[in-house]
C-alpha cells in the first residue's frame, strides 16, 4: 500500500488550494497521467487518477499522450474500469484530445460499455467548441511559468479573430515581465485584431524591446514601431534614446521609424 501516501499527497495538494494558475493544472495532469501509466499501482488508484484528469477537462491537455499510451496497451476487457475512465477523460479534455481519436477507434468492439464511452467521448472531442479552448488558453495566460504563458498566447493567435474573448487577458499580458511571453501577447493581439488601431499599451509593449540587449530584438521593435506610424508617437522618446545605438542597423531603423511616425499623414 505504498501508493496511498503519494496519491493522497497529490490530491491533498489540490484540495488545499484550488488551482492557483494553469501550471498547477498542467503539473497535476502530468502527475495523474503518470499514475495512470504506472501498472504497479492498484487499479482503483489508476481509475481515480483518470477521473481527476477528467475533472480538469480542457486544462488537462498535457495528459493526453499518457492516456493514449495506456489505452493502446490495454486489450479486450483488460482492466475495463480503467479503459472507461481514460476514454471519458479524453472526452472531457475536448478538442485538445483529437490526437487520441485513432486510439479510440482501435479500442472499439471490446464491450458495450466501452463502445458507448468511446462514442460519447469521440462526439465530445469532435464537437468541442473554440470557446472551450479559448477559455482554457486564457486561463493559462495567468500561469507562473512563462513558457506556458507564451504557449497560450501563440495558440490564441493561431485561433485568430475567433479568440477575441481573450483580448482583455492578452492586453494585460502586454505587461508580462517575460519578454518572450510579452512578445507572444503582442503577436496574438495583432492576429486576433488585424485591423484594430495600435493601443497605447501595445505600443509601449513593443517599445520595451528597444532596451533589450539583443540588437536583433531592438531592430525588430524599431521597424514595428515605424510600420505603426503616427499611432506610435508615444514611443518617440524611446526611439530618441536609441539614436546612438551601437548597432548601425538599429540606428538606421530608429531613424526611419522616427520619420514615419512624425511625418506620415494620419
Amino acid at each position: 500500500m505504498r501508493w496511498v501516501p503519494v496519491f493522497a499527497v497529490v490530491l491533498i495538494g489540490v484540495g488545499a488550494s484550488p488551482v492557483r494558475a494553469d501550471e498547477d493544472d498542467d503539473v497535476l495532469a502530468k502527475r495523474m497521467s503518470a499514475l495512470v501509466r504506472d501498472f504497479r499501482q492498484p487499479l482503483a488508484s489508476r481509475v481515480e487518477a483518470a477521473r481527476t484528469i477528467a475533472k480538469l477537462g480542457p486544462r488537462a491537455a498535457a495528459a493526453v499522450p499518457d492516456l493514449v499510451a495506456v489505452l493502446s496497451r490495454l486489450r479486450g476487457t483488460e482492466q475495463e474500469p480503467l479503459q472507461e475512465a481514460i476514454i471519458e477523460a479524453l472526452g472531457q479534455i475536448g478538442s485538445a484530445a483529437k490526437t487520441a481519436l485513432p486510439a479510440l477507434t482501435k479500442a472499439t468492439a471490446r464491450t458495450i460499455d466501452i463502445d458507448l464511452a468511446i462514442k460519447a467521448s469521440t462526439e465530445q472531442i469532435l464537437n468541442a467548441s473554440d470557446s472551450q479552448n479559448i477559455d482554457a488558453l486564457t486561463f493559462q495566460l495567468l500561469s507562473r511559468d512563462p513558457s506556458l504563458r507564451l504557449r497560450a498566447a501563440k495558440a490564441l493567435g493561431d485561433i485568430g479573430p475567433a479568440a477575441r474573448a481573450a483580448v482583455p487577458a492578452l492586453v494585460a499580458a502586454l505587461a508580462d515581465s517575460d519578454g518572450d511571453a510579452r512578445r507572444g501577447a503582442i503577436a496574438a493581439l495583432r492576429l486576433i485584431q488585424p485591423g484594430a488601431p495600435a493601443s497605447e499599451a501595445l505600443v509601449r509593449a513593443i517599445a520595451l524591446d528597444l532596451r533589450d540587449p539583443d540588437a536583433n530584438l531592438r531592430l525588430i521593435a524599431a521597424r514595428a514601431l515605424g510600420r505603426l506610424g503616427p499611432p506610435a508617437a508615444i514611443a518617440l522618446p524611446d526611439l530618441d534614446a536609441r539614436r546612438a545605438d551601437p548597432d548601425p542597423d538599429v540606428r538606421r531603423a530608429v531613424g526611419e521609424a522616427y520619420t514615419r511616425i512624425v511625418t506620415t499623414p494620419p
